[in-house]
């Protein structure tokens, strides 16, 4: 099958789950974000042209690589600014984790190993990151059922590529997606209502590119990031709801209807908080409206 879309994924703050900031002092972030950006093969181009533009406008050359949490904060607004204008679309699947404080699935546990201390172990968390890219696969392989007909005249598929991380497996994580596309297993069993839309996801094409080689990934680290930064206080101090309210057009979404639960889904389903006023707001602007 013929690629259509391209989605570039990289994450904002840590997976750890046995400290959590603020109950623990010197505990993991609060919250974890898994950002996607999603574009059709035929506007790649001309989204890094934009993207290049924006490098400059900073002080930067198309060459130089872009670490969001190193740009002062009108360098950081110019890039927010410049990207809320390009063409691609936004996936965001962002969990705040106080409700997980030392929770552990065994049963994924079992079937993500490590090796570590000479031997294979249990991994404790990569189950959590492969969880959330079942969330975000989801929405994306949904949004590119949603226009691979109008565009192509034909069912086209997405390529995957992830922000390199060191140490995590990705063939694990295409086993854990293929394990998911070939055994059948109601919903409940994933503990989730969605499904991902198979014939437009190529496993085979997953794959973990440093940043620095792909300014699809850059663009993830910087949009991924800026969430982050608005929401998680606990590492920060403070919020920067700006930064979300400046994406907020740029993750897919139905008709009229905001991202909230599609382009941009919180977890736990139903979380009401505690929030500060500052993300009170941030969320406000991608429809979540909390008291």
């Amino acid at each position: 099958m013929s690629c259509g879309f391209y989605l570039f994924i990289d994450e904002a703050g840590d997976e750890g789950l046995d400290r959590i900031r603020p109950t623990d002092r010197n505990g993991a972030s609060e919250y974890f974000v898994l950002c996607g950006v999603l574009v059709r093969t035929e506007k790649y181009r001309e989204l890094i042209e934009s993207f290049n533009k924006a490098k400059q406008a900073i002080g930067l050359t198309a060459s130089d690589e872009v670490h969001f949490r190193d740009l002062d904060e009108n360098q950081k607004l110019v890039l927010l600014r410049s990207l809320s204008q390009a063409k691609f679309g936004l996936v965001a699947i962002v969990s705040n984790k106080r409700n997980m404080r030392g929770y552990r699935n065994l049963r994924c546990e079992a079937k993500n190993l490590e090796f570590l201390r000479g031997r294979y172990r249990p991994s404790r968390y990569n189950w959590f990151y492969n969880n959330l890219t079942r969330y975000l696969l989801e929405r994306a392989s949904a949004e590119c059922r949603r226009w691979t007909i109008p565009a192509y005249r034909e069912v086209r598929c997405m390529e995957i590529t992830f922000s390199l991380r060191k140490e995590f497996s990705y063939s694990q994580t295409r086993a854990y997606l293929f394990k998911i596309k070939t055994e059948r297993h109601d919903r409940n069993y994933f503990n989730n209502r969605g499904q991902i839309d198979w014939p437009l996801v190529d496993l085979r094409s997953i794959v973990g590119r440093k940043n620095r080689d792909e300014p699809g990934l850059q663009i993830a680290d910087c949009a991924g990031s800026a969430i982050f930064r608005a929401l998680d206080e606990s590492w920060f101090g403070d919020g920067r709801p700006e930064y979300l309210e400046m994406l907020s057009g740029k993750f897919i979404h139905i008709g009229s209807a905001p991202p909230r639960g599609y382009g941009f889904k919180l977890l736990p389903d139903g979380f009401r908080g505690p929030t500060s006023a500052n993300q009170k707001r941030a969320l406000n602007a991608v429809g979540y409206k909390l008291r």
